[in-house]
């Protein structure tokens, strides 16, 4: 996967929507540069997935079975 461009860490910037910064300013910052930055990753992976179409698994997928209390009650436990 090709690294973060200059568009996605201006785009992660835009969205951390800091009052009183400016982008220079938030770069030159140690701490707000590393949130930029993995902002910006996490936009690039998403477009990355997007133009892959790599679909995440719905949540549905890692929960178990339902399990059924009547049946259990009933003492019908044949599953």
């Amino acid at each position: 996967m090709a690294p973060a461009t200059e568009a996605n860490h201006r785009a992660a910037f835009a969205a951390m929507a800091w009052a009183g910064w400016t982008y220079e300013e938030a770069m030159a910052d140690p701490l707000r540069s590393r949130l930029v930055k993995l902002r910006a990753c996490q936009l690039r992976n998403t477009e990355h997935r997007r133009a892959s179409r790599i679909a995440a698994a719905p949540p549905h997928a890692m929960r178990p079975a339902a399990f059924d209390c009547k049946r259990a009650a009933a003492g019908d436990r044949d599953d």
